[in-house]
Parts: C-alpha cells; structure tokens; sequence
C-alpha cells in the first residue's frame, strides 16, 4: 500500500512539472526544449522590443502557440 501511494505522488508531481510549459501547447511539435532554446537565440539578434514576438513565431513554425 505504501508503495503504491509513493508511486502515485511521483507520477503526480511528473505530470504537474512536465505539463507547465509556461502558456505553450502544442500536439505534434517539435521537443519543447529544443525549440524554445533555437527560438530564444534566434531572437538574441533583434533588439529587446522585437524578441517576444520573434519567439512567438519561430514557436509557432515548430507547432507551438500561446493558450
């Protein structure tokens, strides 16, 4: 039983912390990760006003939106 009741917690907490992508979803997408990280430099060279909406696009080119 108390076995069971630690499994449950672990599965729990995995799925709270995998399914928070900071307002992103997407279904057939490229890693999360992995496309954040490529638009986040992608943006580096635009200046700090442009950068959110340059994240936002290169995002959604790799099957991610804002919810």
């Amino acid at each position: 039983m108390r076995a069971t009741i630690v499994a449950f917690v672990v599965l729990l907490s995995g799925c709270a912390t995998y399914g928070d992508r900071g307002g992103w979803s997407g279904e057939n997408a490229e890693p999360f990760d992995g496309a954040l990280a490529a638009c986040e430099r992608e943006s580096e060279a635009r200046p700090k006003p442009e950068r959110a909406a340059v994240v936002e696009a290169c995002m959604a080119r790799r099957g991610w939106h804002r919810r």
